[in-house]
């Protein structure tokens, strides 16, 4: 440990940004929203942290683009593109990237320096959770290649073109195929069980 505690402690010191702590325990503990994990909230500190410096320059953070330069900077085959594009920019990125911190750094500093406790989880139905969660990932990750299309004329439409992206079940016997909600709604794929 250092004058700082950890390295959560010493980020948040150097870059003035002490009060993430109170968002850090709220959203460990699910006020307001659902409890966060220390991979979840390491990320969310990660990407406010980017946040923070895109608006310092002047750069867009609408809509998602904060989160999504920060898959794309912690990529393998993308991360060069956006850390060359961010200092351009004016982006201290180096010390940025040195400054993201992983699950068990944020483990520690809730548990450690801010002496933070929770209750263990109640059983939840998660599986739908992250379903959705895949598909809005899954959008996330198709949006740049979509963008692309529209670009280069090969996709219109009379608004904006954006993917959208729904997981189907599929029957192994009968092979009908469902969207996950409305199988989950319906507690069934198809009917051939029935039949």
């Amino acid at each position: 440990m250092t004058d700082h505690g950890c390295k959560v402690c010493r980020v948040l010191d150097e870059r003035d940004a002490g009060h993430l702590d109170d968002e850090l325990v709220a959203r460990w503990h699910g006020e307001g929203d659902e409890r966060m994990g220390y991979r979840r909230l390491a990320d969310w500190l990660n990407v406010t942290l980017l946040r923070r410096e895109m608006e310092r320059v002047g750069l867009p953070t609408g809509g998602g683009e904060a989160r999504s330069r920060y898959e794309r900077l912690t990529g393998e085959a993308t991360a060069d593109a956006v850390q060359r594009l961010l200092r351009q920019e004016g982006v201290a990125v180096d010390a940025l990237t040195d400054d993201f911190v992983s699950y068990s750094v944020v483990r520690t500093h809730l548990r450690d320096c801010l002496d933070e406790e929770r209750d263990p989880s109640p059983p939840v139905e998660w599986e739908a959770d992250r379903l959705a969660d895949l598909e809005a990932y899954a959008a996330s990750e198709a949006a740049d290649a979509v963008r692309s299309l529209v670009n280069k004329g090969k996709l219109s439409a009379g608004g904006d073109v954006e993917p959208a992206v729904t997981i189907h079940v599929r029957c192994g016997a009968c092979g009908a195929t469902t969207p996950i909600d409305e199988a989950l709604a319906a507690g069934t794929v198809c009917g051939c069980r029935d039949a």
